[in-house]
């Protein structure tokens, strides 16, 4: 386990959170303003989406990092150190005020929605015992039944970020489906959203784009840490396929085929072209930092369309 550090505790606590959440920012203003029926670009779901993204990566980090501060004895007396978790939860807590903010401004099914996609992110790596389930099931049925059988001493403990594929699968339906359903919610609620997207954009596109993209991203990240996955067991798609050339194979087959599939918009296949040269020229020994590039390989291309409108 690292020794948590200053520079270490801004980047994860901070920086990393912030920056990941700048592609939620990108990808809720390209949606509200395609969807929506003037052109604008809506405060509410971008907020929303951004918030809750730090929030959820934000949560995990500090998780992390507070089990490394506390099994380390040198640094367990830092004052220095432990000011950063407290700046952390002023962090955290300043970006939960906006969501309820934001929310409280938006029709009922925008939390419903919301919160249906960031629970998961939230339980990420919580450990889900099937014991408490258990005890009160068979409290029911000593309840309405008969059932004399005594509980189990032990029950299996699931977490959700150890099931093999759910870490891209949950970042890729939680950041496409996931500002797709929030930027639609808000918009129909208040009436403005549009029946046609504007050229060359389509609901198909902007949910399968970004589906595949953040699934892509999600499975990058796990060849960085291709070594150390290996080491100790994790059950990434890396480890599981038992070589990174394999795993950057599937993942280039992937961008491809949503390239070939809307090869009519141009924004799509200069994404999709980025994200595979990202494939290849980062590996399992590149910088960490680099990876951030793989988590913007579709900003740039918003930014490029939304300035050609002139917002």
């Amino acid at each position: 386990m690292s020794i948590p550090t200053i520079p270490k505790l801004a980047d994860e606590l901070f920086l990393r959170p912030i920056v990941i959440s700048m592609n939620s920012l990108a990808l809720s203003c390209l949606m509200s303003y395609v969807m929506s029926a003037n052109g604008t670009l809506d405060w509410r779901p971008i907020t929303i989406c951004v918030t809750s993204d730090i929030l959820a990566m934000g949560a995990d980090h500090l998780k992390d990092k507070e089990e490394e501060f506390s099994s380390d004895r040198n640094n367990a007396n830092d004052p220095r150190i432990a000011s950063w978790f407290v700046y952390a939860r002023t962090f955290l807590a300043a970006s939960a005020v906006l969501l309820t903010l934001a929310l409280s401004q938006c029709p009922i099914s925008t939390l419903l929605t919301t919160a249906a996609f960031v629970a998961p992110a939230l339980l990420w790596t919580t450990p889900i015992s099937f014991k408490k389930f258990g005890l009160i099931s068979r409290r029911l049925l000593g309840r309405f039944g008969k059932d004399k059988r005594q509980p189990s001493t032990s029950a299996p403990t699931l977490v959700i970020k150890r099931i093999p594929g759910m870490k891209a699968i949950f970042n890729g339906i939680i950041r496409g489906c996931g500002i797709y359903t929030v930027v639609l919610s808000v918009l129909s609620g208040s009436g403005n959203l549009t029946n046609t997207l504007p050229t060359p954009w389509s609901v198909v596109q902007l949910i399968v784009w970004s589906t595949v993209n953040r699934s892509c991203h999600a499975i990058m990240t796990d060849v960085r840490d291709f070594e150390d996955d290996l080491k100790a067991g994790v059950p990434t798609i890396p480890v599981l396929l038992g070589s990174v050339v394999k795993t950057k194979v599937i993942l280039t087959a992937c961008h491809v085929l949503v390239m070939l599939a809307f090869i009519e918009n141009a924004y799509i296949m200069g994404s999709c072209l980025f994200a595979t040269a990202l494939v290849w020229m980062l590996g399992k020994h590149s910088p960490k930092k680099a990876f951030l590039f793989s988590s913007h390989s579709q900003s740039l291309f918003i930014i490029w369309y939304l300035s050609t409108r002139h917002i």
